[in-house]
């Protein structure tokens, strides 16, 4: 992998919580994919490619960092939902009734129903 330098100032503070040279080398690269990631920028193939792993091994690194490797917007997750009730069996004959659930996102947990 190709690399470039850059002299960055930090403050001392972070040294006094223990993050050394070598620490913020190795770490910073990933912060900033991880970043991108998150805003969209970057596919979770890409990242894994910058980072020099497989998608299969960032997908595992999302997990344990708890990122969400898949955020849909409002539209898309109503889609989603809509395509599902489209596929779901219907039942024919049958008087009761489907159940619907609400989705909602929640920012720090995940999916809920």
């Amino acid at each position: 992998m190709s690399t470039f330098t850059v002299e960055v100032e930090l403050p001392e503070a972070l040294a006094a919580l223990g993050f050394g040279p070598e620490e913020v080398r190795r770490e910073v690269p990933l912060l900033l994919v991880l970043k991108r990631f998150r805003e969209g920028a970057i596919s979770s193939g890409k990242a894994a490619e910058v980072l020099g792993m497989s998608r299969r091994d960032f997908l595992d690194l999302l997990a344990r960092e708890r990122i969400p490797w898949y955020e849909p917007s409002d539209d898309e997750l109503a889609e989603e939902f809509r395509t599902v009730q489209r596929l779901a069996p219907s039942k024919q004959g049958s008087s009761s009734r489907i159940r619907r659930h609400s989705l909602r996102l929640l920012p720090s947990s995940g999916w809920s129903f």
